[in-house]
């Protein structure tokens, strides 16, 4: 299994435009208070991997995303997702069932679908 090395500022700027396609961040420039309840995703960041599921071949990119990334235990490409850890192929099954229209949902103590084949994993 590759690792990914340094986050760089693509990654960040890819979390980003997660954020903003799943219709978390939109309300967060219009409600300077964060009264929104989907503001409550930024708490999480400590504990949160982004999962990409390449449509053609099936490949899964993992980056963790968050302070607690010292030394991320599922970070990496994997050739298919039943090479994922157990937790994250139970969460990723999870999210499988939730809309990709946004604003999508937050699912307690699992994650939130992106969109088709992004997936926000909570650890």
């Amino acid at each position: 299994m590759a690792k990914w090395g340094k986050v760089s500022g693509k990654f960040k700027q890819q979390a980003l435009n997660d954020l903003h396609r799943a219709g978390v961040l939109t309300e967060l420039y219009w409600k300077p208070n964060g009264m929104d309840p989907r503001a409550q995703w930024t708490t999480d960041f400590d504990r949160l991997y982004r999962v990409v599921i390449a449509p053609a071949t099936g490949q899964v990119d993992v980056l963790c995303l968050g302070i607690d990334c010292v030394d991320p235990e599922a970070e990496g490409v994997y050739a298919d997702s039943s090479l994922l850890p157990t937790w994250a192929q139970e969460r990723v099954a999870v999210l499988s069932l939730m809309k990709v229209d946004p604003p999508q949902t937050k699912v307690e103590g699992v994650g939130m679908r992106v969109d088709d084949n992004t997936f926000w994993v909570l650890k």
